[in-house]
């Protein structure tokens, strides 16, 4: 039945036989109705058990949406599937190999912030000040480091300056340090898994022999560690699916490497490769003034989109005054498409380079009354309160975990001291037992003093005796109440704090809800759960919110309406790609993924000037706009008078401009004739000028312009970011 909704291409994907198949896939094109088809399609029709599937996804979020749509193709069957992201099979796998690993069962997962307190713990015993060497910058380059499988000795071994080898000595503690309190980073949830199976030749044929088909998506944003990890395990039946885009392409800087899916070929000469090109997503318009953006990008395969859908409303260009006219200008497009086209908040998004750019966006947001949502924002799991719960429910999973003991043994305050704090760290250096293990038998032995470190362990050892024997909301409610860590809050009796409980006790409901949805009430599979959640997992659709994000955040989700702020050169591209031809392919990438997020409506939003690093700066118009096949997009120009009433002239233009009419003098986006000689343009640094002589056409248009105050000077039009006056 499922394979009767399939386009022939993707039909023939579903259905392929055996070995390394590579499938293009265009944004909007099916690629998850492909994935879980073949799966269905595996087997049902071939007869392959669900545990010898293994399906990676790019988030926690998709996953849960294949296995969601598996369980209605297979049923419970999908139970048995090995789906999820690379860092959740990562970490699965070393959880069933933990003995094979030298590792404890309870094995504890950092984040980013566990990470840099850990960073700067080692920087402080190596005497290396965070003064000379920014503790972040240190992490970047150890994240990095483990993005292309490279271990603390080889780090060592190539550290060629300074700087590389004050981050090796690092390194080599930091990891030392996880490794002895039973804690791993993301990073090591792929490294690990990678060294343990090229260590114990037999595992890796157990899990070759395992799975009989891989299946991995968004391939484009492999790292190195992923993809090496990848073919490892695909080693033996070479039954490989590699699903993606490389004009989607856009997390290089943390690590992503385009060569791993634009080289699959060379890695599988005997590859087949497939190309799913139909788009069920954007209007033609859309999709054809992306494809208009995208083609000027050399390292890609080359695939074009089409679709079936309707041509749709041409593309709209907008330049503001200043940010603050730019938001107004994108609230007055949004009420417009809310009265005439009945959507709903939740249909439309804002996307933006960076998320500065969120807070004008938010102030005038608030001032019109309209409901938003932030993606990227402070996340719940983020804020200090349910940081605190967790590390307390941390310590009692995982005893060794000394960085979540330091932050809860004195929180709330009982009186230990740093002195006192001091002697405990140096009996459990002394005996090589965990702070945990030093402050309790201190505690037991009234070493401690007069502090009330005697109620945190009793509170503590209390939950661990209990536990599994009561549902664990229950427990961490208990725990929260019995070491005061709750009372705390209630006591202080200020506003902050009483929402600070009230998002405890959601806490505690997120803790049911996952015993629920997971029918588990273990306290690692909780702690596993929420550590490898990320922003866009707790994006929820069906808020009727508008939805602000950056273009990064964009990815896998789709709005009838989508507003494209901040076009502007240096920040969209940004500034840090410019001079760099990948890079720059990067950003345009980014500017390909975000215009195909939009389904029927797409605007363009840039700023003549804007307030960056708290100076006004006059900005250019990005080069993405002039990118765009002038066919498919509507500029508008407005002063700031009339930029709340949208009744500045609009103008439609094409290649052929006797088709349409045109208004002669209007800004647009590519005007039939805006370089006449005669014609007065502004210059960001030359200021006004009349054009004096021109040469050529279209891109290759150069011009002579006399500057009243900078003479005269030779112009190629497609750089140096004239505009009409």
């Amino acid at each position: 039945m499922f394979l009767k909704n399939l386009n022939p291409t993707q039909a023939e994907a579903v259905t392929f036989g055996d070995g390394p198949l590579l499938i293009l896939a265009g944004a909007g094109s099916g690629k998850t109705r492909v994935l879980t088809a073949r799966i269905a399609y595996l087997v049902l029709h071939k007869g392959i058990a669900p545990e010898s599937i293994l399906a990676v996804t790019f988030t926690n979020k998709a996953a849960g949406e294949m296995r969601e749509r598996l369980g209605r193709l297979i049923g419970s069957e999908a139970r048995s599937l090995w789906l999820g992201t690379f860092h959740s099979l990562g970490l699965r796998i070393l959880r069933r190999e933990s003995k094979a690993f030298g590792l404890k069962d309870a094995l504890t997962v950092y984040g980013e912030d566990d990470q840099l307190s850990l960073i700067k713990e080692a920087m402080k015993e190596l005497n290396i000040s965070d003064k000379a060497f920014a503790p972040k910058a240190i992490l970047a380059r150890i994240n990095g480091a483990k993005n292309e499988n490279v271990y603390p000795s080889e780090f060592k071994a190539d550290a060629r300056d300074f700087l590389s080898e004050r981050v090796a000595k690092v390194y080599s503690l930091y990891q030392k340090k996880l490794r002895d309190m039973g804690c791993m980073d993301f990073g090591d949830l792929i490294c690990e898994p990678v060294n343990l199976l090229r260590q114990n030749p037999a595992l890796l044929r157990n899990y070759q022999e395992r799975f009989s088909y891989i299946l991995v998506d968004e391939y484009q944003d492999t790292n190195k560690a992923q993809y090496i990890f990848t073919n490892l395990l695909a080693g033996g039946s070479r039954n490989l699916l590699a699903v993606g885009d490389p004009d989607q392409s856009i997390y290089a800087w943390r690590g992503a490497d385009i060569s791993n899916i634009l080289e699959f070929e060379k890695d599988y000469a005997d590859a087949t490769v497939l190309r799913l090109e139909q788009n069920y997503r954007s209007t033609k318009n859309i999709l054809s003034a992306a494809n208009s953006v995208i083609e000027r990008n050399q390292q890609r395969l080359k695939k074009t989109l089409w679709t079936e859908n309707h041509a749709g409303e041409l593309l709209t260009f907008e330049e503001a005054d200043n940010e603050y006219d730019e938001a107004r200008r994108i609230i007055k497009r949004l009420k417009s498409a809310l009265s005439a086209k009945s959507i709903s908040y939740k249909d439309a998004a804002v996307f933006y380079r960076t998320n500065a750019q969120s807070r004008v966006f938010e102030e005038e947001l608030i001032r019109e009354g309209i409901p938003y949502t932030i993606v990227g924002g402070v996340r719940f799991y983020d804020r200090k309160e349910i940081k605190d719960a967790l590390a307390y429910l941390r310590l009692m999973n995982n005893t060794d975990d000394d960085l979540s003991l330091q932050r809860v043994i004195n929180t709330p305050p009982r009186g230990i001291g740093k002195a006192t704090m001091e002697r405990v760290q140096s009996t459990a250096r002394e005996s090589g037992i965990s702070l945990y293990a030093a402050g309790s038998a201190a505690s037991a032995r009234g070493v401690l003093g007069k502090t009330r470190a005697s109620a945190f362990f009793e509170a503590c050892e209390d939950f661990r005796r209990n536990l599994g024997a009561t549902p664990l909301h229950e427990a961490a409610l208990r725990l929260l109440e019995d070491s005061g860590y709750m009372l705390m809050w209630q006591e202080e009796n200020s506003e902050e704090a009483q929402e600070r409980v009230e998002n405890l006790f959601e806490f505690i409901s997120a803790i049911k809800d996952f015993e629920t949805a997971y029918q588990s009430s273990s306290l690692a599979d909780f702690l596993d759960h929420v550590a490898l959640i990320s922003d866009i997992d707790a994006y929820k659709e069906d808020s009727d919110r508008l939805t602000l994000m950056t273009l990064h955040s964009a990815k896998g989700l789709e709005f009838k309406v989508v507003f494209l702020s901040g076009m502007e050169e240096g920040l969209f591209p940004h500034s840090r790609s410019i001079n760099d031809p990948d890079s720059l392919e990067e950003e345009r990438r980014l500017c390909y993924v975000g215009m195909t997020r939009a389904r029927e409506d797409l605007y363009l939003f840039s700023a003549k000037t804007r307030s960056v690093y708290g100076e006004t700066r006059r900005q250019i118009r990005s080069r993405f706009i002039d990118e765009i096949a002038p066919e498919f997009i509507l500029c508008s120009s407005a002063s700031s008078e009339t930029a709340t009433g949208m009744t500045a002239n609009e103008v439609y233009y094409t290649r052929d401009d006797s088709q349409v009419g045109h208004n002669p003098s209007y800004d647009s986006c590519d005007s039939p004739d805006p370089w006449k000689i005669g014609a007065k343009v502004v210059h960001p640094s030359f200021g006004i000028g009349i054009i004096k002589d021109r040469i050529g056409r279209g891109d290759d248009t150069k011009v002579t312009v006399n500057f009243k105050d900078f003479g005269v000077k030779k112009l190629a039009v497609r750089y140096a970011s004239l505009t009409p006056a």
